[in-house]
């Protein structure tokens, strides 16, 4: 294969995984109110990436330097050694320390299989800024994950 027919077809090849990860973002509750440019700009900024088992996202006392929207699979919940808590597809992680600048509070890996967005601070502080929807879906998140945040 020359590598003007590769480059067409990885660039075709991204345009499906933008496609795909804005309709798997559309099934679920808490975006079902975003337009679909808000989806694509969203899907655009973020980096997919899958797992095949168990892996860490978020490290407790580490910098927050990006948040993940879990597309598929399951991520638990640990401070300490303690698991805390479950969550499942759909769920923004880690959104609560990047937002307030703080050493993140928990460690988060997922359970087994699955898909997840990765988006950068500085991407996310942009999309906050374009998209009014997001902005809302992460205060109600954060209010929900981290209650103490919202006083």
């Amino acid at each position: 294969m020359d590598n003007r027919r590769f480059e067409r077809a990885s660039k075709e090849a991204r345009v499906e995984e933008l496609k795909e990860s804005a309709r798997r973002l559309r099934e679920f509750d808490q975006f079902a109110n975003f337009s679909d440019q808000d989806l694509r700009r969203i899907v655009e900024a973020a980096h997919r990436t899958s797992t095949s088992g168990p892996w860490p996202l978020i490290r407790e006392g580490t910098p927050s330097d990006a948040c993940y929207i879990l597309l598929s699979g399951e991520a638990a919940v640990y401070v300490g050694h303690d698991r805390i808590a479950v969550v499942g597809s759909g769920e923004v992680i880690g959104e609560s320390a990047l937002l307030r600048g703080r050493l993140r509070n928990a460690t988060v890996a997922t359970t087994g299989r699955a898909e997840v967005l990765h988006i950068d601070r500085n991407d996310l502080d942009r999309l906050l800024d374009e998209i009014p929807a997001l902005r809302k879906l992460i205060d109600v998140t954060v209010a929900r994950h981290a209650p103490q945040a919202a006083d």
